[in-house]
């Protein structure tokens, strides 16, 4: 497995943008709208690769200068379970802050709260409706390497 950075509007961006309506809109009934798409150009992208396939992604949306939300974490289906998820979310918080951030925050669906409580997260306030599904607020310092 490759861990690397995707920038906005090339060809590995663009398997990222597919691979998340696949396994995380497409079943809401929901798609991306070319302005979300653009908005994106201003956040931070993140990939876990077997050879040239796009397997895993997480998006870093930077909320000021030392607090990001990472969203819309996808994992191939074949793949979960094995660790893809688990090593691209360290990567992307290492880079994140080796980039100056100190903390990191999500939405996290109800049915992924036990991943990220694994990777050190901890939930905050009561669950929330985002998307049509229940979320938790989750948290979690980051520290540089």
């Amino acid at each position: 497995m490759r861990l690397a950075e995707i920038r906005w509007g090339s060809r590995e961006y663009a398997a990222e943008v597919d691979l998340r309506y696949r396994l995380l809109r497409q079943p809401l009934g929901l798609w991306f709208s070319p302005r979300e798409l653009e908005a994106e150009e201003g956040e931070r992208h993140f990939g876990a690769f077997e050879g040239r396939r796009l397997v895993g992604c997480v998006v870093a949306r930077p909320l000021g200068q030392e607090a990001v939300q990472l969203r819309q974490m996808a994992v191939e289906e074949d793949r979960r379970g094995r660790g893809f998820g688990r090593r691209l979310l360290a990567f992307a918080e290492a880079e994140l802050a080796e980039s100056g951030f100190a903390q990191a925050v999500l939405h996290a669906r109800e049915t992924a709260v036990a991943f990220y409580q694994k990777a050190g997260y901890s939930v905050e306030g009561d669950p929330f409706e985002e998307v049509t599904i229940p979320h938790r607020l989750m948290r979690k310092p980051l520290t540089r390497r």
